[in-house]
């Protein structure tokens, strides 16, 4: 700020004053009411769990994982498949048996020093040729290194940085000494799966002759050779491969091994750990879910480069082609055998396939090996799942936050009756999500009546063991068993299915929509929406009276025979023991599951918050929950929020409170009916 000492005529410019600026808006994550966290056996992707619909749910974890006639489909596939096709997001978590194994890749070099030939050459420093396009030797040898590159997996378990030298198979002919064979490069693929040996690269030594040349200039700036790679993956074993794109949409990358190089051009880094793995892969980042690459992790044995390198400077500086200088060891290109402008050292041999070393140049690609994708049947995937909801929100993944988890939903669709029990686990862990159990177990024969009436008793009992609220003594509300299965109609899936697949498709279409408002038309507490259409052969469609008055105690939702074509579903209750409550409908249940959402995203909106009056605070918190249900739910509840700052409140200073009341329908279900006679001409009257 500039001080006015004096009428001394002058302009003083103050610079600009913005008052055009706004508070930052806060637009919420798009999210559904009905959310499934889902689970499948997979061609590929990673075990962190996802927030995937659509295209993202085929890109992450490969489309044959979704083909019903794949290794990979299991019941969960077709609970999938059904919620995907309503285009109802969900978190999806992929589990892999212990015996899976990541496929990987290791670029060795097997090197000896050794008397090699020398060959004849043109003024401009390449070989020349005879008739047959062999080199033809001078007859003289001149100090130098024999190479050889090998290509191999790991072993299970094995860590990429662990890698150790061992003796090498190549003989120096000059003296007889054994090669040494060391790690120079580690790959490993980014997911479990026999899908990993289908990935590979091309690690190549461009030169300015090159389709792509090589970028010369940065070479001498950096004092460094710049390679090159590129990933691919082919379809199947047998198949041709394919480019994998970088995120930038480049077929390759150039790195160099040298660390710390920077191309001061484009201010990029260029050295191998700086660039290489992050053209393909992206972290999770603004909402959008991570890029995941072919390939996520590497290593790279610096040292046992670095001591390639100097070898073979030590020998080729005597010729000219590479300088002596300590600094311009990285100038060295010890997998292509030449310098930029193409033209072959002197003292350096690459061993090729006639000796069974591999070529190293942008036609030849490398697989990555040693990928499994392990046992997968029921019971793995049964004991997989049952394991992740018996321990939910204590594993490997911190499913308790529900800011970066916010499923809302589990549906069994056909587990064993213990991982069904085991599915119960999450009522205690969250109060945000519903579990919807099925009486089925899709691994065994079809239920007789007995049997889905005993089942419901066996499940409503392992609820009760997670009652809604110790504070307020309200009984377990949050879950529902589905009786019935059958077959699905029109379709390759032609395994025993329980109906929570029909009850699903139903959800995901009333209240599937990103942006969480249920759709009216898709209501289905009413006929015919309420009428069962995925499925054949459904069993137990006909209970006696006091049957179904036991399976209604036992908080069982069946279906019955709506005509002789058709059955229905005459009430979707919960398991709550109360039938003159609210709570007992699953569209209320489901609604107040939301509610906890929306009560927690409001105090993430409003913790703290220091400059509000106490009814300023209140009126805030009031419009927060209002705004948030406003037109959302088919206009089947009246929510009025009321926000309250008790005595106790006043006296901490620091706390709340908030009662969002609920105002619901009962469910309707019992109907009584009397035919009245009477004569023509009462009604004339």
């Amino acid at each position: 700020m500039i001080t006015i000492k004096n009428a001394a005529p002058r302009a003083i410019l103050n610079g600009i004053k913005d008052e055009s600026g706004r508070a930052p808006v806060y637009q919420p994550e798009a999210r559904p009411t009905h959310m499934p966290h889902v689970f499948l056996f997979a061609q590929r992707g990673p075990l962190v769990p996802q927030v995937v619909v659509g295209d993202s749910l085929v890109s992450t974890y490969g489309a044959e994982s979704f083909d019903y006639r794949s290794k990979y489909a299991t019941h969960q596939t077709v609970l999938i498949n059904t919620v995907n096709g309503r285009g109802n997001m969900m978190v999806a978590q992929r589990v892999v048996a212990e015996d899976a194994a990541i496929a990987a890749l290791v670029l060795w070099a097997d090197y000896v020093a050794d008397d090699v030939p020398d060959f004849q050459r043109a003024e401009n420093g390449r070989f020349l040729l005879d008739a047959e396009g062999k080199r033809i030797p001078t007859g003289q040898t001149v100090p130098g290194i024999r190479v050889r590159y090998e290509i191999s997996g790991l072993e299970a378990e094995q860590d990429l940085h662990t890698l150790e030298p061992r003796v090498g198979t190549l003989v120096a002919e000059s003296d007889g000494t054994q090669s040494t064979m060391v790690p120079l490069h580690a790959w490993r693929v980014s997911s479990h799966g026999s899908f990993g040996d289908l990935v590979g690269i091309r690690l190549s030594s461009p030169t300015i002759d090159s389709s792509s040349p090589v970028n010369d200039e940065l070479i001498e700036t950096a004092r460094a050779y710049m390679y090159r790679l590129a990933m691919v993956e082919r379809p199947s074993i047998n198949s041709l491969p394919v480019v994998k794109e970088t995120l930038y949409g480049d077929q390759f990358i150039d790195f160099t091994y040298k660390p710390g190089v920077i191309n001061t051009k484009t201010d990029t880094e260029v050295s191998v750990d700086d660039i290489l793995l992050q053209s393909w892969n992206q972290e999770a980042s603004n909402g959008l879910p991570p890029t995941i690459g072919l390939i996520n992790e590497q290593y790279v044995y610096f040292d046992n480069i670095e001591e390639l390198l100097t070898k073979i400077q030590e020998n080729e500086s005597l010729h000219g082609l590479v300088s002596e200088d300590e600094d311009d060891l990285h100038m060295v290109n010890f997998i292509g055998g030449h310098d930029y402008n193409g033209t072959p050292y002197h003292s350096l041999i690459i061993e090729g396939p006639s000796t069974g070393g591999v070529l190293l140049n942008e036609n030849s690609t490398h697989y990555a090996r040693g990928g499994a994708d392990g046992t997968m049947d029921f019971e793995t995937f049964d004991r997989l799942v049952g394991d992740i909801c018996a321990n939910y929100g204590e594993g490997e993944y911190h499913f308790l936050d529900s800011a970066v988890y916010p499923q809302s939903i589990i549906w069994d669709s056909g587990f064993s009756l213990e991982t069904k029990k085991k599915l119960l686990t999450v009522l205690g862990r969250r109060k945000d999500i519903a579990v919807i159990l099925s009486t089925q177990d899709v691994s065994q024969p079809q239920n007789s009546n007995s049997e889905e009436s005993s089942i419901a008793v066996s499940l409503r009992t392992a609820a009760r063991m997670f009652p809604e609220s110790e504070i307020y003594g309200t009984s377990v509300c949050r879950a529902m068993v589905v009786g019935h299965s059958g077959y699905l109609v029109n379709s390759k899936w032609k395994h025993l299915t329980p109906l929570t697949i029909e009850l699903a498709d139903k959800c995901a279409a009333y209240m599937g929509a990103g942006d969480g408002v249920w759709k009216s038309r898709a209501k289905f507490d009413i006929s015919p929406a309420n009428q069962v259409t995925m499925f054949r052969g459904v069993n137990s469609t006909y209970k006696k009276a006091n049957v179904r008055s036991n399976d209604w105690d036992a908080g069982l939702v069946w279906v019955q025979n709506f005509d002789r074509r058709s059955q229905f579903f005459p009430g979707l209750q919960t398991v709550y023991d109360d039938d003159t409550s609210i709570l007992n409908s699953m569209f209320n249940m489901l609604i107040a599951v939301e509610l906890e959402k929306v009560a927690e995203i409001t105090w993430r909106q409003l913790t703290g918050i220091s400059g509000l009056t106490e009814n300023q605070f209140i009126t805030r918190s009031n419009r927060l929950i209002e705004e948030a249900v406003r037109g959302r739910f088919d206009n089947r509840v009246v929510i009025v929020p009321d926000t309250f700052v008790s005595e106790a409140d006043k006296q901490r200073g620091f706390s709340w409170g908030c009662n969002i009341v609920m105002y619901g329908n009962n469910m309707k279900t019992v109907g009584s009916f009397t035919i009245v006679a009477r004569r023509r001409e009462d009604l004339e009257q």
